[in-house]
């Protein structure tokens, strides 16, 4: 393993290891626009450079391999001078729009310009101005505001393999395009670039100027919608969701990018409380917990979890079941495989194995069916949520609760099925509960409450503890 020195302190790494990785396992982060872990190091901005002691001229650490018997200088005042260069170049012609722009407040342009930049600039001439160009739907963006760090460039030709943007003409003309007037549109990855891009050149019309990033909160979860449980940022502020970011873990490629789809979904989670149901329905009308209870009691009761909830709701809601082989598994969405250095899985049930280990039993919504038109089982409890199932199987569940004496059905965004149910409970979605998921690896990962429910929700487990305090006490 490679032994150097950065700032004096001894350190060691694996062979292979950029220099810039070597600095911030030391303890001495050295700033970057260019450089992203996922992609192909240019050294464009020269921001990250440093100075090695023996050599004549400071060097780019996102290009250069830690070797052994090096000694790496940070702060040094040539790498401090360097440093202020590049930012008042990089200011020259980048317009003073902070208070408008949506990157404002994360913003490495902004940080670096504080932390590295001069107080003043020499530039008095005119600043140079970009024509427009229209991205589609999806992506607005702002050349002017661009400082050629490539990102995006290299984006969609290493991940997306999409080939929208490139770079043209030269020097003072160089600019951010797109290839013969193409959009993003077509592009399902097209949102990572907003993410990628550390100036706000490169904006989310969906989020474009909705609201300011330094009074959302950014709560830890998973990506329901990913296959994967992959981690996420919910960013929230006043009991609302206002976007959903990827959240990245060290070199894990798939967990730096999110599919526009996921990115989107966080508008079914944006409800309005004024209209959601905060009380338990029975008959079409509103009942005590007890009541639903008491007709649950009629008979043998099965279960049926659809597993893209979490393991505690899958433990709790399975104990409902009158024994153990009444416990019955539900969701077959099936994700397309686009990309497979980022889709690990075309299995759209993110916690099918977590339910399976509860004694969960997938693709058996036939036998539960017969058992119900047979009079075996009088009463199911259905946890469902429509996104993850198929036409088909919500057709088959739709038969079961309209053949079931007694439905209780559970839909954190009520649908059909809720309609058609004997009585319902108002539950909580992913971002109002705390749980965990085991993905199709094995991994547990858990997530974190981002949105305080509204009273008379609960969560899953909150409620099947209820019910079945209600049937004990009932016995008793």
């Amino acid at each position: 393993m490679p032994t150097l020195k950065i700032n004096d302190v001894e350190v060691k790494v694996e062979p292979g290891t950029l220099l810039l990785d070597a600095c911030a396992q030391a303890g001495f982060p050295v700033p970057s626009y260019c450089y992203h872990p996922t992609l192909t190091p240019v050294a464009t901005c020269r921001m990250c450079v440093v100075e090695i002691k023996g050599q004549p001229k400071l060097a780019t650490s996102c290009t250069t391999l830690a070797a052994d018997g090096q000694e790496v200088f940070t702060e040094s005042p040539a790498v401090k001078d360097g440093r202020a260069g590049v930012m008042e170049f990089l200011l020259i012609n980048h317009p003073l729009d902070c208070p408008i722009c949506d990157q404002a407040g994360e913003c490495k342009l902004q940080d670096y310009s504080y932390q590295y930049g001069q107080d003043d600039s020499r530039m008095v001439e005119p600043k140079r101005r970009y024509r427009y160009e229209d991205l589609g739907a999806k992506i607005v963006i702002d050349k002017n505001r661009c400082i050629h760090c490539t990102r995006c460039v290299r984006f969609t030709k290493e991940i997306s393999g999409t080939y929208e943007l490139t770079v043209a003409n030269r020097g003072s003309n160089l600019e951010v395009t797109t290839y013969a007037g193409r959009s993003m549109d077509e592009n399902p990855l097209a949102g990572n670039v907003v993410d990628l891009c550390p100036v706000g050149a490169l904006t989310s019309r969906d989020f474009r100027f909705n609201k300011r990033v330094w009074y959302l909160k950014p709560v830890p979860t998973i990506n329901r919608h990913s296959p994967m449980a992959n981690p996420m940022w919910a960013d929230v502020d006043k009991n609302r969701v206002w976007r959903f970011r990827p959240r990245p873990q060290g070199t894990q490629v798939s967990t730096h990018y999110m599919f526009d789809e996921e990115r989107l979904a966080w508008h079914r989670y944006d409800l309005d409380p004024a209209v959601r149901v905060a009380t338990p329905v029975l008959r079409g009308a509103p009942a005590s917990v007890e009541a639903v209870a008491a007709a649950l009691r009629e008979g043998a009761t099965a279960v049926v979890g659809q597993g893209t909830f979490g393991c505690d709701s899958a433990q709790r809601l399975g104990d409902l079941a009158s024994a153990p082989e009444l416990r019955y598994g539900s969701g077959d969405r099936v994700v397309q495989i686009q990309f497979p250095a980022l889709q690990l899985s075309s299995d759209g049930v993110l916690n099918r194995r977590g339910f399976s280990e509860r004694g969960y039993r997938f693709g058996h919504l036939d036998e539960l069916l017969a058992k119900v038109k047979g009079g075996e089982v009088r009463s199911v409890i259905l946890l469902h949520d429509e996104a993850f199932s198929s036409r088909a199987e919500a057709a088959k569940l739709r038969e079961i609760v309209e053949a079931a004496p007694f439905s209780l059905v559970l839909e954190p965004i009520p649908g059909e099925l809720s309609g058609l149910a004997t009585a319902t409970l108002p539950v909580t979605t992913f971002l109002e509960e705390a749980d965990f998921v085991i993905d199709h690896e094995g991994v547990l990962k858990r997530y974190q409450k981002a949105l305080q429910a509204p009273k008379g929700v609960k969560t899953v487990a909150a409620w099947a503890k209820e019910l079945a305090a209600a049937t004990q006490a009932a016995h008793a």
